[in-house]
């Protein structure tokens, strides 16, 4: 069992958790602290899986992993872990996927790109631009390009730190 995060209390405390046996998990199982918000629980066999395929980023943003709010109550976190299972949730791969253009857009905004270099190329107009975004966030469940390049920062934290996190092959 792994806990990714950088919050020592929070560590702390999941742990304390899992030895009490309020939480009750797999040695496969892991919980990653990926944003100010939620928590990601899924196996590291699907970590990895994920992480050692093409596209990995969009791989995670489109996987329907088991998100848990961080603002629950103890008792309301425990419970929604003992009754919900994410090791047995079904893959979306193919049902919900961008489109080329909207692969092209996330990979201008996860290379920091500027609107305007994006324009200037000639590969999309404003209009275009803007409902390519609009549909791509909304597949990827994220509100804004900020919170995106907030998850990819993180993302790219975990890849690429595999001696503190088992991810690496």
């Amino acid at each position: 069992m792994q806990i990714i995060t950088e919050n020592a209390y929070l560590k702390c405390g999941l742990h304390t958790l899992i030895q009490q046996h309020a939480i009750k998990l797999n040695a496969d199982d892991v919980i990653i602290d990926f944003d100010n918000h939620l928590l990601v629980i899924t196996t590291l066999t699907t970590l990895k899986e994920i992480t050692e395929s093409d596209n990995s980023f969009e791989k995670f943003l489109l996987y329907p992993f088991f998100k848990i709010s961080k603002s629950l109550p103890i008792d309301v976190f425990q419970r929604t872990l003992q009754q919900k299972s994410w090791r047995n949730k079904k893959r979306l791969e193919g049902k919900l996927a961008l489109t080329r253009k909207e692969r092209v857009l996330l990979k201008h905004i996860i290379n920091r790109e500027a609107q305007t270099d994006i324009f200037s190329n000639g590969e999309m107009d404003v209009k275009t631009f803007s409902t390519h975004k609009y549909n791509m966030l909304k597949k990827v469940n994220q509100p804004s390009v900020a919170t995106l390049n907030q998850v990819y920062y993180y993302w790219e934290s975990l890849c690429n730190q595999p001696t503190r996190y088992p991810l690496a092959g």
